[in-house]
């Protein structure tokens, strides 16, 4: 599972002068209300390539860090626009079929904001293409985060947790967010969409669950069980001398290669064969993905949520190994945790 974690920052100039979206702004779509009313799609998806170019070669020009793994480039487009192009393996393209998804699920729901994001093959290469979005704030610096925390709207701050919750977007977080501020109002953007592709279980005011790995030696015989929470289990130290003890010859000698432990110990369950780990468990800072307060708006969009629609959100990523049944009414299993969570609280 590859996860991208873009920061992407450019520099520009508000003037107190300019007052319309089309003057203030880059280009006519970096205003993240524009995103709902002008069809960007279809810009993304068939304008010409005028330019191409690493985006770590750009960030770094910019002198900008570039924190983020795989091939990601900036491309330029039509009158100027750019985007942000991933390249995945055109055997794997889960992630980018996800980020698209993602972008669908804004449009049918009215939030979050998440700019416009299509699949598209460029130069021979098949990923996903985002709508680049120019801003200086870094969300990265805890003073910025802090600030937009207190100057975005509750409600907008309660959508993206919904969003986040019910769509099993996990790996949330100021790494994931651009901070984009008009004359009026500032906006978090939620980017890196593409954790929503795993599975997972949860419990609303809880952390996710996320499945990591499936391996027949795990022989758990468990499918007619419900998932359980109550079993969790935590490696103090999760190095691969420890890893290897619990695991043994169950898992892939891979996993132990690759694992990261983010210098924090490892909470995990082993359910259908598979191993589910709960990331940031014992990271106390991590606000975890829920809304504390409802809105009638909010309610209304999400119990639009059905089969038929998801598999409309979903129609970039049909035939993916990610997309089934189970995966979509898990989807509406967490919508209705939350639905029963604000007819608590209202």
């Amino acid at each position: 599972m590859q996860i991208f974690r873009i920061f992407l920052v450019s520099f520009y100039i508000i003037l107190p002068s300019l007052l319309t979206i089309h003057s203030v702004y880059a280009t006519p779509f970096n205003h993240p209300e524009t995103w709902k009313k002008v069809d960007i799609s279809k810009l993304l998806k068939t304008s010409t390539i005028h330019h191409i170019e690493p985006m770590r070669k750009f960030l770094t020009e910019k002198g900008k860090k570039a924190e983020f793994n795989g091939e990601v480039f900036l491309v330029t487009l039509d009158d100027q626009v750019k985007a942000v192009f991933k390249k995945l393996p055109a055997d794997d393209l889960g992630d980018a079929q996800a980020e698209v998804a993602a972008y669908q699920a804004s449009l049918i729901l009215g939030f979050p904001h998440i700019p416009p994001t299509v699949m598209r093959k460029i130069n021979g290469m098949t990923g996903s293409l985002q709508l680049y979005i120019d801003t200086t704030i870094d969300p990265l610096v805890p003073e910025e985060y802090e600030k937009a925390l207190q100057e975005v709207s509750i409600e907008d701050q309660m959508n993206l947790r919904t969003f986040y919750f019910i769509f099993g977007q996990w790996d949330s977080g100021p790494h994931n967010l651009l901070i984009f501020k008009d004359i009026n109002k500032t906006y978090f953007i939620a980017i890196d969409n593409s954790g929503i592709r795993n599975r997972q279980y949860v419990k609303l005011g809880e952390l996710p669950f996320v499945r990591v790995l499936y391996s027949d030696k795990l022989n758990t015989n468990d499918y007619d069980k419900p998932f359980p929470f109550d079993k969790a289990e935590v490696i103090d130290l999760p190095n691969e001398e420890n890893l290897k003890q619990r695991f043994k010859k169950q898992i892939p000698t891979i996993f132990y290669k690759n694992f990261q432990s983010y210098n924090q110990p490892f909470r995990f369950v082993i359910y259908q064969n598979s191993l589910w780990r709960q990331y940031h468990a014992f990271d106390n800072s991590f606000i975890i993905s829920y809304p504390t307060q409802c809105y009638d708006d909010t309610i209304k969009a999400i119990k639009k949520l059905d089969l038929p629609l998801l598999r409309k959100i979903f129609i970039a990523a049909k035939g993916s190994d990610f997309l089934n049944n189970s995966y979509l009414n898990a989807i509406l299993e967490r919508r209705d945790q939350v639905l029963r969570h604000c007819l608590k609280i209202k």
